[in-house]
């Protein structure tokens, strides 16, 4: 190829370019370099370490990739099962633990106090069987106060201290295994206070005298005043009420004893005699006779009667009330 270039006044030479004329192999060989070139700038884009970490371009931004959803096998769902089975137990177990810590406790805290008040009446009734039997019906006088939670309050008012003070008195003044008519203890003892205390009404127990014998013996004469209600013809004369729905004279007659005793007065003389332990300076031995013939006469002025009424009566010759066990 020639080229000319316009000289008017002729100082210069022609001027001629030549163009090689490329063979058609040459021009092909150049395809594949670019399209390697096009290539790594399309892998260099497309790579996120190329960009320093940053997340591939896509392509066609309109394009959702779907979510992977993860399988609920069977072997999945039986280990959540199992999970949670021991969660539950591990809480189960917490919660009996809080329980039993609970009881624990409340059991330290009750012999804490009872410790607190044998100390306390330990001072004053050790050595002194004078001092501990008038401290007992000075506690004892309206019967023994039953907490709330087990039945209902009696019917008669005590001051509030009472129903702290009693039950340690009890194990402060006495043996563990005293001994009062066929049993023994003093649970077995409280439990005998807590009877006459529910089962009658209109509690009122009065110390009238004392007098101290040989051998470390104390007889108190006194007076148990009882009301008879419903309780007592549950408890004390269950056969009552039981032959009293009978057809015939019995059960009339039942019916009618029934209805001369409910709430009569009953004025009972006592005797007790306080055996002492001058070694442990406690009560070993309570002996008690109370007279209930002499005011059930006076209420049904008939001795029939009254040996009916006393005849199959949960109430023993020593005068402990109920089942013995």
């Amino acid at each position: 190829m020639r080229s000319e270039q316009s000289d008017p006044e002729g100082k210069f030479a022609p001027l001629h370019v030549v163009a090689r004329k490329r063979k058609a192999s040459e021009f092909y060989d150049t395809q594949p370099t670019i399209a390697c070139q096009i290539a790594t700038t399309h892998n260099y884009v497309a790579s996120p370490s190329a960009v320093g970490g940053m997340p591939p371009r896509m392509a066609n931004p309109t394009a959702i990739k779907p979510k992977r959803k993860r399988e609920n096998t069977d072997r999945r769902r039986e280990q959540c099962r199992h999970n949670q089975a021991r969660y539950r137990d591990r809480q189960r177990e917490f919660i009996r633990d809080l329980e039993e810590r609970v009881i624990y406790l409340r059991d330290e805290v009750d012999k804490l106090a009872v410790k607190r008040y044998t100390l306390c009446y330990g001072i004053q009734t050790k050595s002194n069987v004078w001092n501990t039997v008038v401290e007992y019906f000075r506690l004892f006088r309206y019967g023994y106060i039953v907490p709330m939670s087990e039945t209902k309050p009696p019917t008669s008012t005590a001051p509030l201290p009472y129903l702290v003070d009693q039950e340690c008195f009890l194990r402060a003044s006495m043996t563990s295994d005293v001994m009062f008519g066929e049993l023994s203890g003093v649970d077995a003892f409280i439990q005998q206070w807590k009877r006459y205390s529910t089962y009658f009404g209109s509690f009122h127990f009065h110390l009238v005298r004392m007098e101290e014998l040989p051998c470390g013996v104390m007889v108190a004469s006194a007076t148990l005043s009882l009301t008879i209600t419903e309780s007592t013809l549950r408890n004390v004369f269950p056969h009552l009420l039981t032959d009293s729905s009978a057809i015939g004279d019995s059960g009339t007659e039942n019916f009618l004893l029934c209805s001369q005793l409910l709430g009569q007065r009953l004025d009972c003389k006592c005797s007790m005699r306080f055996g002492w332990d001058d070694l442990s300076k406690r009560v070993e031995r309570l002996d008690c006779t109370m007279d209930i013939l002499t005011p059930l006469l006076g209420v049904l002025d008939n001795l029939q009667h009254v040996a009916h009424v006393l005849e199959k009566a949960l109430i023993t010759p020593s005068n402990l009330i109920g089942e013995l066990r």
